[in-house]
Order: structure tokens, then C-alpha cells, then sequence
């Protein structure tokens, strides 16, 4: 049986405990520790996140393969809806809505990178979820990296199928 590491991460300097790690250091440092791929997947993106689109940019031009997914990616702020169009004209990346013809949202907040180190948490990719907000998650190291991976990619053929 594998073993899985799990570390708590927050959001709140009020709230950092001594060994805890903030959100936002911890994404962007999985972001830049990629080899392979990243997963993502989001309920809401917003313009105070936009240096982990420029991560995740940085990311796709070093030729790792990304997916995006986002809910009801036509209802999120204009300038993160550009960006993510834009970013998906790369080959390696695929950027999908989420929107479920029964009403049900996509309301994780799930990083994923090479499927070996997840973040989950209750914070959203935005200003608050990273910075301002009191938010909590965990970063988990094994094989459960790989199973939500592996969820994150049966819920992209899912939307695709909508």
C-alpha cells in the first residue's frame, strides 16, 4: 500500500501555524516544479489570480501539458475568459467548460501537478481564495495525486460530452 504525504496550507496570515504554508506559495511552487502536467480545476477565476494564469502560461511555453477546468467558463471575468481562449490555442493545453445541462456546478478547487502532488482546499483561484480570505486545504504527495488526476480527467470528457 502506498503511503500519502499531507500537509496542511492556508490562507490567512492569522492562521499560519508554524510548518503551515500558504495557498498561494504552495500552487505557485507546484506550478513551477512541473515536468509533465498540470491539472486544474475551478469554480471561479478571477483578475487577483492572474499570476497563476501567467504561471501556467510560462508553463505551457516550456511544453507541459495543461487542462483547465473551469465552471461555466463564459460567466467568469472577461479578462481570465480571454486569457484562457488564448492559452488554449497552444497544442499542449486544453482549456473546457464546465456546464452541466442538469443544473449541477464544478465547484472544486483542485490543483494537480505530474499527478504525483495535489492541492485541495476551499479556496478559489482569486484574490480572496490566495490572499485575503481564511481558507484551508491540504497538499497531498502520493497516489491519491494520481486518482484525482484521473477523476479531473473523466470529468473533462464529461463536459465535452455536454
Amino acid at each position: 500500500m502506498n503511503e500519502n504525504k499531507v500537509s496542511l496550507i492556508v490562507t490567512g496570515l492569522e492562521i499560519l501555524l508554524p510548518q503551515t504554508r500558504s495557498i498561494d506559495s504552495v500552487v505557485q511552487q507546484l506550478i513551477q516544479e512541473a515536468k509533465r502536467e498540470i491539472h486544474v480545476a475551478a469554480y471561479l477565476l478571477t483578475k487577483g489570480a492572474l499570476h497563476i494564469i501567467e504561471q501556467l502560461e510560462r508553463s505551457a511555453e516550456n511544453g507541459i501539458k495543461i487542462t483547465i477546468l473551469v465552471d461555466h467558463l463564459e460567466e467568469q471575468e472577461y479578462p481570465i475568459v480571454r486569457r484562457l481562449k488564448s492559452l488554449a490555442t497552444r497544442p499542449n493545453v486544453s482549456v473546457v467548460s464546465f456546464c452541466d445541462p442538469k443544473g449541477g456546478h464544478l465547484h472544486a478547487k483542485v490543483l494537480v501537478v505530474d499527478r504525483t502532488k495535489a492541492v485541495i482546499g476551499s479556496a478559489n483561484l482569486s484574490w480572496g481564495g490566495m490572499v485575503t480570505n481564511y481558507e484551508i486545504g491540504v497538499l497531498v504527495e502520493g497516489e491519491t495525486a494520481w486518482k484525482i488526476a484521473e477523476i479531473i480527467d473523466r470529468l473533462v470528457m464529461l463536459a465535452k460530452q455536454w
